[in-house]
């Protein structure tokens, strides 16, 4: 059982159609049979039009000049896609840059690969009591310790070190955070995940990133991460962060990708 399904797309996907194909293509198709059609016709009109009453040749050739202006437009239409398609494919060209580092997106759930996972929890308020669990895919409490009291936003590196000392299989595993003011009610926590950006495709004109289980659009990248080696976390599930300014080797590029 999985908290939720990855996508099985490549890790660069979602290329532009080809150049000039789409709407304009087929009216383009569509306009030739009219016009070739409209020639026929006023051959055979020419051909068999009465010499004491002929056909006004004001008439056909301002209908020759429509035709000529709605394949114009058809034309115009058709570089205007192909600029879409190469924007597009420029987009997606651009933020391949992305793959292979790491961010901080929403969510509750961060891939182990048998070096644990790292979250960040924001308290609205102070709170009491602040309790920290890793729930496996089946739910089960894998790792639990105190987390920090103080308002505000704060790092928890787990190692991947169960409440027994073992190392957990590698796997997707959630956070869960308990926390309640001094009158035992419930404070509400946000919590995001840092996860590594393994794939990146392209939904409408959208680039859509996965960042460990979770599929986030540009703007959901809430900081972009340098891929330097994280500061060595402590025995038995690390330790919280005592702020968001705590001295780590991790770089921080604080660029909000979405603003």
């Amino acid at each position: 059982m999985a908290f939720a399904p990855t996508s099985a797309s490549p890790a660069l996907s979602g290329l532009a159609a080809s150049a000039g194909g789409g709407q304009a293509a087929a009216s383009s198709s569509g306009l030739a049979d009219d016009f070739n059609t409209f020639l026929t016709l006023l051959t055979t009109q020419l051909q068999n039009q009465d010499p004491l009453d002929p056909t006004d040749s004001n008439e056909f050739t301002n209908q020759l000049v429509a035709f000529s202006g709605v394949e114009q437009q058809i034309r115009t239409n058709q570089n205007l896609e192909t600029l879409a398609d190469l924007t597009r494919v420029n987009n997606l060209a651009s933020v391949a840059a992305f793959l292979g580092q790491d961010a901080l997106v929403e969510g509750d759930i961060a891939t182990n690969e048998g070096d644990g996972a790292t979250y960040q929890y924001s308290l609205p308020i102070s709170a009491d009591e602040t309790e920290l669990e890793i729930l496996d895919a089946d739910g089960n409490i894998v790792f639990s310790q105190s987390g920090e009291l103080g308002f505000g936003t704060h790092t928890f590196e787990w190692n991947g070190i169960d409440n027994f000392g073992n190392q957990a299989p590698a796997g997707d595993y959630r956070l869960r955070v308990r926390a309640v003011d001094a009158d035992q009610s419930p404070i509400g926590v946000a919590i995001n995940v840092q996860d590594t950006i393994t794939e990146v495709e392209t939904v409408g004109n959208d680039p859509v990133f996965t960042v460990g289980v979770n599929q986030v659009t540009q703007s959901g990248i809430l900081r972009l991460i340098a891929a330097e080696p994280l500061s060595a976390p402590a025995p038995l599930g690390g330790a919280a962060d005592q702020s968001a300014t705590t001295d780590t080797a991790t770089s921080i590029v604080e660029e909000l990708v979405g603003q």
